[in-house]
């Protein structure tokens, strides 16, 4: 039941001594507002990342070629690795087992029309498993299909910067575009949320693109591949490992690149990275909770030591109620209400206050690896809790000293 007097008492209390209260609230504000600032922050780093890198499905092993470092075998330094069909095929199906799998071709600067318009984007050569391999998020239409590889089809699928700039608010799915010379119809648009560099991307079907730009698969042996990528499906960390390093072994050996050759070939395991950033976001977390734990903390200890003036400020009021019958739960319940009253409405002001900096400055500070900013509905409830838990304990010591007081005792110090 709502107690009144109790109310009455301790806003009396509050505003009895202004600037005390509001420099003990000042203190707890800042604290909950320290914290609620560092954690927005970590979470809006930890979303760019993701977003980033989430792009990549996190259980998939990414394989580049380039040119070696090392001599080997034969391959003089500066010699370029082709990695091709065959030895994609021979990969996938005579030496790990991938649930998805998928080739990818680039060309950088491609140029592409549009009617009037034109522009250069980046032209990738994919199979139809990198749509899930890559994350793509679709907007419309659909992706490559088996049977436009199996048919070398003319087909693409846009990212959102050539749908802007070319097309504009025209329709996009059925309609042709120019590519490097050549008409292809668009199947899909997709819009991915990790930046402009992964939405200036046209997908095409990657025997269509080594047909067109490499020569012909059949008779010019142009059948090159640059990076391959494979699903390690549902394996642990430590099974997604080992198959990294099978895949790293077998390739360098039918390609003849040096072991130590981390340029020739190289074999990046996303599980790992997925790991390690988890990993580190889980320091970042402790480290802001620790921080701001420790700012908190001093915010208590700021009220607990008023609460303890307080206590001796009004050490005859205390033994006058005993001595008229007050029990000492009556007079701990006045001092720890008051106490997580003061915590937790100067708290608030800070909860709001951090709030409100992080929603209204969000859109001034996203970036592609710093995005929305905000904290969660559970980081608040456990903020609150913090606070009804510091408010509890900074008023729970000094009421037990209050309660220990003896009437006698309380009269004489006057």
């Amino acid at each position: 039941m709502f107690d009144r007097e109790l109310w009455l008492e301790i806003a009396h209390t509050a505003t009895a001594n202004p600037l005390r209260t509001a420099l003990t609230g000042l203190s707890v504000g800042l604290g909950i507002f320290i914290l609620v600032v560092m954690q927005g922050l970590g979470f809006g780093l930890q979303h760019g990342v993701e977003s980033t890198f989430d792009q990549q499905a996190s259980n998939a092993i990414w394989l580049d070629t380039d040119r070696t470092t090392l001599p080997y075998r034969g391959r003089a330094v500066n010699t370029p690795v082709w990695a091709r069909n065959h030895d994609f095929k021979h990969l996938t199906e005579e030496v790990v087992n991938a649930p998805e799998k998928s080739v990818k071709l680039w060309f950088w600067g491609s140029l592409f029309k549009v009617g009037d318009k034109e522009g250069n984007y980046q032209l990738y050569g994919v199979s139809p498993d990198y749509k899930n391999l890559n994350g793509i998020p679709m907007t419309g239409g659909r992706f490559i299909s088996q049977a436009d590889c199996d048919g070398h089809e003319k087909v693409c699928v846009v990212g959102g910067g050539p749908v802007k700039q070319l097309f504009g608010d025209a329709p996009v799915v059925g309609v042709y575009i120019e590519i490097r010379g050549v008409s292809f119809r668009v199947v899909g648009q997709f819009d991915s949320p990790s930046g402009r560099w992964a939405n200036n991307a046209v997908y095409i079907p990657s025997t269509t693109a080594q047909r067109l730009f490499h020569g012909s698969v059949n008779a010019g042996g142009m059948d090159w591949i640059d990076q391959m990528v494979l699903s390690t499906g549902d394996l642990s960390t430590e099974d997604a490992a080992a198959m990294a390093i099978t895949v790293d072994r077998d390739m360098r050996s039918r390609l003849a690149v040096h072991p130590d050759d981390q340029r020739g070939i190289s074999v990046r395991d996303n599980n790992e990275d997925a790991a390690m950033f988890e990993r580190i976001f889980l320091g970042i977390r402790l480290f802001i909770w620790g921080i701001g734990g420790l700012t908190l903390l001093a915010g208590a200890i700021g009220v607990a030591n008023i609460m303890g003036i307080v206590v001796k400020e009004r050490t005859v009021e205390f033994g006058i109620r005993k001595a008229l019958g007050a029990t000492p739960g009556s007079v701990i319940k006045l001092i720890v209400v008051e106490a997580i009253s003061l915590t937790l409405v100067s708290g608030s002001c800070g909860l709001l206050a951090g709030v409100a900096l992080l929603e209204y400055g969000a859109p001034m500070m996203n970036h592609e690896f710093f995005t929305d900013p905000s904290i969660s509905f559970n980081v608040t409830l456990i903020a609150l809790g913090v606070l009804v838990l510091a408010g509890a304990l900074s008023g729970f010591f000094p009421a037990l000293r209050a309660v220990r007081i003896r009437p006698v005792e309380a009269l004489r110090s006057e």
